[in-house]
């Protein structure tokens, strides 16, 4: 029998029981439109953190206490690493002839700001931050100015806020020049910076920056400095972050054989470790829809087991009119394929609807990959194949003249 006829017998004989196909579907459609809607919104979170992060310029990398993904050598190592402080920041200013800008900035959290009876939840940013900060973050001013020399020399009691800050403080006019409380402490707004307001780096908005020496006296020196490094050409950023290394573990007094005391982390790091994590939720989806794909297979099987039973009488009727074995087994295993396919096809669909849906409801990015659609239309080949080849064989080596007395 030709390929054209197998498929039309195959169409005919699933329009002819609509209901019962609808329901074996059923497993594939769910399967498929896992894979597409899990991979839709993973791939594009994973675009949007590329794209968005500027809270590490081009070019850009810290040196921190931490390892970006903790700590690699056990509890010792916890106890035992030493702070950032100005030392380290001095070193690698007076030293980094690779790098353009260096510079420090240290961090707290819960941070809350009041002016007049206006007040913010506490949950702003407070950074100390040097001549450069700013730059090595991407905050882009937008109105007053960002902090100076003599505001860290001198320790000023000076600030620059985020747009959320200034939203919410001050809705109506520009907050330059006037004073605000941070946590107790009264400053004076120099300045404000331009709205992020993306997923990734809205907190940007909800940041309230003093000089880092001012930092210092106000919520104290125990915490550990950060230290951003721009290199002076972003094509040599692995020789740069060498050169770092180097003169860190020279500043710490390591010895040759002693392992790094300290942390590198750039942007490729945090994506690295948004890979690591979404991992498993790629593996778990898959789980889940090789589990639905399964469960159709099997479905798939019986709806062919009981569509050879019932087309006994046809099969053994076409066998005494000459059809060889391979024809009926071909025309079967179709029909399981063209079943599996049907179901690939509107799981694919549902996916990209769901997953446009998705995004739209919870404003967050989707990039459907072609590959998820291609994956899952391969795996619902395979699962028609497998599953559709037994009840085919079974078709195909039917004895005629039991088929034909077959009532």
């Amino acid at each position: 029998m030709q390929l054209y006829e197998s498929f039309r017998l195959s169409v005919d004989s699933i329009v002819a029981h609509k209901m019962r196909s609808s329901l074996t579907l059923l497993g594939v459609v769910i399967g498929v439109m896992t894979i597409i809607s899990t991979m839709s919104v993973i791939k594009g979170l994973q675009n949007l953190m590329e794209d968005e992060l500027s809270m590490l310029s081009a070019g850009v990398f810290q040196v921190q206490r931490d390892d970006p993904g903790g700590f690699d050598d056990g509890p010792r190592d916890r106890r035992w690493r030493p702070k950032l402080t100005m030392r380290e920041y001095r070193a690698l200013a007076e030293h980094m002839t690779m790098a353009e800008v260096v510079a420090p900035e240290v961090w707290t959290g819960r941070g809350l700001a009041r002016y007049e009876n206006e007040a913010t939840p506490p949950n702003l940013s407070l950074c100390g931050g040097g001549i450069g900060t700013d730059q090595n973050n991407s905050w882009v001013i937008e109105s007053g100015r960002y902090l100076n020399e003599q505001d860290i020399q001198y320790a000023r009691d000076v600030c620059v806020i985020g747009s959320y800050v200034r939203q919410r403080l001050f809705p109506f006019r520009d907050p330059v020049g006037e004073h605000i409380v941070v946590n107790g402490q009264r400053l004076r707004v120099i300045g404000t910076f331009e709205e992020r307001g993306a997923i990734f780096n809205s907190w940007n908005d909800y940041l309230v920056v003093v000089p880092i020496t001012s930092f210092a006296d106000y919520w104290g020196i125990e915490r550990s400095w950060i230290i951003t490094v721009r290199a002076k050409d972003p094509s040599k950023m692995d020789e740069t972050i060498e050169q770092a290394i180097t003169i860190m573990r020279s500043a710490r007094g390591l010895s040759p054989g002693e392992p790094n005391n300290f942390g590198i982390f750039n942007s490729e790091a945090l994506v690295e470790s948004f890979n690591d994590f979404t991992k498993f939720i790629r593996i778990a989806a898959f789980g889940i829809a090789s589990i639905a794909l399964l469960v159709a297979g099997v479905g798939i099987m019986n709806i062919m087991l009981v569509s050879v039973t019932e087309r006994t009488r046809e099969i053994g009727i076409r066998k005494a009119l000459g059809a060889k074995r391979l024809s009926i087994l071909w025309q079967f295993l179709v029909e399981a394929v063209i079943l599996t396919e049907i179901g690939a096809l509107i799981g694919v669909g549902i996916g990209v609807a769901s997953s446009l849906l998705l995004g739209t409801a919870a404003n967050i990015p989707v990039a459907i990959p072609p590959w998820s659609i291609g994956v899952g239309i391969l795996f619902c080949s395979i699962i028609g194949l497998v599953f559709g080849t037994w009840p085919a064989w079974k078709a195909a080596r039917l004895d005629p003249i039991v088929a034909l007395r077959y009532e």
